[in-house]
């Protein structure tokens, strides 16, 4: 009897609805703020993580493309290529700042429709929320 119930709890446990996942990064985000920086038009903005694992954002100037690693809360950015028109202040000043955000980023926390992106000792460096 009790190889049954173990039996019924593994096969209930491996058809668990997908609800109990860990929640994704998949989708499109606007840029609510950046630390260190005046001056964003939210409007603007767009971040998007991709199912094949990309992520491409712009600030409403030049666009920036990578490829993030994500483990767990974990979130890192790697080399990101950049379109390299001059931007207007203050989105120059703007657009700097956020790429120097990325270069920072260590996690991330997810809550609701607000992402957050964080540096080494956990301070928000960038405020997205999800696009609608």
């Amino acid at each position: 009897m009790r190889l049954f119930a173990a039996a019924v709890f593994l096969l209930g446990s491996l058809l668990a609805p997908a609800s109990f996942a860990a929640p994704t990064l998949t989708g499109r985000y606007r840029v609510v703020a950046i630390a260190g920086a005046d001056g964003l038009d939210a409007a603007r903005t767009h971040a998007e993580f991709a199912t094949n694992g990309r992520f491409a954002s712009t600030i409403g100037c030049n666009r920036i493309a990578g490829a993030p690693t994500i483990a767990g809360s974990d979130l890192t950015f790697g080399p990101m290529a950049t379109t390299r028109m001059a931007c207007p202040p203050p989105l120059d000043q703007v657009e700097r700042a956020y790429l120097e955000a990325l270069r920072n980023v260590r996690g991330y926390r997810l809550s609701g429709e607000t992402l957050l992106f964080l540096g080494e000792d956990g301070e928000a460096l960038v405020t997205l929320k999800r696009a609608k």
